[in-house]
């Protein structure tokens, strides 16, 4: 926890507007979420009395936020992290002038048909914590998130242009998928995300949808990316996270700009999505991973 201060401290400033303090943002999170349930089954213990029941709940493992601006960020403490440096990487990584990225086809700025994001992933402040009031008496195996998990523009090569990623079996596969994955709603673990679209191409590019369902689904593209999986191999990430995220059972939920309920991936919009525009471009999200335990 100290190191996440330290860390919160060091990025206290910066020039950028329409950003939010990651007190206000998390301040939106719905409890409500956590849904302990107790499931009835049965399940060994190391200690006394050894057998127990096996409980799930939902716990907040990360802040995932998309922004239309390479470096730009919705939450105040995390300015200083990103910001020109990033975009100097991004630009790098390109083989393009910081000029050339914000012109032209390499920009962040949406057409009609496309819209593009930049997404960053980060550890949700006192995940640890929570974990760790939980699991203890619950026998679980608890989860400590680095403060950062990765950012698209140091994975610029990947998350812009593809160039492995393309190359991908799940992404000449679910290229082919994705009239079905949208019209039909099918929801495949690994590949599509129902309404949302395609799982692959794994990058910041989404075709015909609305801003929010857009950041959703690259939202959850990012944490697939930044998860501790071979398919990942050829992205930048700053800190693998040490789970697999799960769309059958995971949720999410937008906390900026607005707070909606927790959504099932590939949940459709038209039970949530009204009234969540985001003037400027930048949503933030929670990503909430099901956990299991054996509780007494």
């Amino acid at each position: 926890m100290m190191l996440f201060v330290c860390f919160l401290v060091l990025l206290s400033w910066g020039p950028y507007a329409f950003a939010e303090s990651l007190t206000a943002i998390t301040g939106r999170t719905d409890w409500s979420c956590v849904k302990p349930q107790m499931t009835g089954q049965t399940c060994a213990r190391a200690t006394y009395p050894y057998v127990g029941v096996k409980m799930k709940y939902w716990q907040p493992v990360l802040l995932v936020e998309t922004v239309k601006k390479p470096g730009d960020t919705a939450i105040d403490e995390f300015r200083s992290l990103l910001g020109s440096s990033l975009k100097t990487t991004a630009a790098a990584a390109l083989g393009v002038s910081s000029g050339e990225l914000d012109s032209g086809s390499l920009t962040s700025s949406d057409t009609s048909s496309t819209q593009m994001n930049d997404v960053h992933v980060f550890g949700y402040p006192f995940s640890s914590e929570i974990s760790t009031m939980i699991e203890p008496s619950c026998e679980g195996s608890p989860d400590y998130s680095s403060a950062v998990n990765y950012l698209s523009e140091a994975d610029a090569s990947e998350w812009r242009m593809l160039k492995m990623e393309s190359k991908n079996p799940f992404s000449l596969i679910t290229e082919k998928m994705a009239p079905m994955c949208e019209g039909k709603g099918i929801k495949i673990p690994g590949m599509c995300m129902g309404v949302w679209g395609p799982l692959y191409p794994r990058g910041g590019f989404i075709a015909g949808h609305d801003p929010a369902v857009g950041s959703a689904a690259m939202a959850y593209r990012a944490v697939d990316v930044a998860s501790y999986n071979i398919s990942s191999a050829t992205h930048v990430r700053v800190s693998p996270l040490m789970f697999l995220p799960d769309m059958s059972v995971d949720l999410m939920q937008m906390v900026y700009p607005k707070k909606t309920q927790c959504l099932s991936i590939g949940e459709d919009p038209r039970t949530w999505e009204k009234g969540g525009y985001s003037n400027d471009g930048k949503y933030v999200w929670v990503y909430w991973r099901r956990k299991e335990c054996c509780a007494l």
